[in-house]
């Protein structure tokens, strides 16, 4: 009888040596590089953003669309107990003569909902940001995940918003694409936005790719008229230590969201980088509600859309 029981302990020791293993893995981050190749440098982006001579934009607004949490876990590598408020933001960039570029647009309730059960839909937040998408010059996308672009394709004014709407190939053509609503029917009324590097939108707005949390993922950089200069990073972060520290979220956020673990980890460099050499430049994470709070506070950004 011995040696069945010398068996099993050898087998259950096994079974939790690969758990300990893969955890140890599993909650650590990849490690981000001391160097990186990746991205522009703030001289260029300024360059591009002003080479046509047209007026820069003169506002930079923001919207909240959803509210939510997360685990503190799943942000930064290193952290586990808690959880943080996450909100769900859309951006307006304005112009003098009243133009408009909108960044992100939100969630639908019903969407929202079957994906992130917890958080919720602001309903007249919501409701505004379709008005204001409607007259809106132009809409783009940091990435193709259902809380940054399925109020696009579920707008009850699509076919106002399609003619607007600005999303990449690959944002539109992706794995996450059907599943925030970009149907066939809706993806044939799109009009894809095809460029390599970078692309200059609209005066004072370029256009990055930076694929890797998802393969339509783009940075957006604006600088107005004012001076002021914004670098919205989408979800390359999840909190703004991401990017200070620089630390990533773990590899198993990597891997249940099929992200490109070691593009991120170049990305989150050059973030790093490039806030540490422009203090001045503001850097916005998508989710982070407390990052976003002490930009309003100090009247960088501004609060609804007009």
């Amino acid at each position: 009888m011995k040696k069945p029981v010398r068996r099993v302990w050898k087998v259950l020791l096994g079974v939790v040596a690969m758990v300990v293993l893969f955890l140890a893995i599993a909650l650590t981050a990849v490690p981000v590089p001391e160097r990186t190749g990746f991205g522009p440098s703030i001289t260029e982006l300024r360059a591009l953003a002003t080479s046509t001579g047209e007026p820069l934009p003169t506002e930079f607004r923001r919207i909240v669309v959803g509210e939510g949490s997360m685990p503190e876990f799943a942000l930064v590598a290193g952290r586990f107990l808690g959880t943080r408020q996450a909100v769900y933001q859309a951006h307006q960039i304005l112009y003098a003569d009243g133009r408009s570029v909108i960044v992100d647009a939100g969630s639908d309730a019903e969407t929202l909902a079957r994906n992130m059960p917890g958080s919720r839909v602001l309903a007249d937040n919501y409701a505004r940001l379709q008005e204001v998408m409607r007259r809106a010059d132009a809409i783009v996308l940091t990435h193709e995940h259902f809380d940054h672009s399925a109020g696009i394709a579920h707008s009850p004014f699509l076919d106002e918003v399609a003619p607007r709407a600005m999303l990449t190939e690959a944002q539109l053509h992706g794995s996450d694409a059907e599943r925030a609503g970009f149907t066939a029917d809706v993806v044939g009324r799109l009009k894809p936005l095809r460029y390599e590097g970078m692309h200059l939108l609209r005066p004072g707005v370029v256009l990055i790719r930076a694929p890797g949390h998802t393969p339509g993922t783009q940075l957006v950089y604006v600088r107005l008229a004012d001076g002021r200069e914004f670098l919205l990073v989408g979800d390359i972060a999840w909190h703004q230590d991401n990017i200070l520290l620089p630390r990533m979220h773990p590899r198993l956020v990597n891997w249940l969201l099929g992200e490109d673990g070691e593009a991120m980890a170049n990305q989150l460099r050059y973030l790093h980088e490039l806030q540490k050499a422009t203090p001045e430049l503001n850097l916005l994470v998508a989710h982070d509600a407390a990052q976003m709070a002490g930009l309003l506070q100090r009247g960088r950004v501004l609060d609804g859309l007009r």
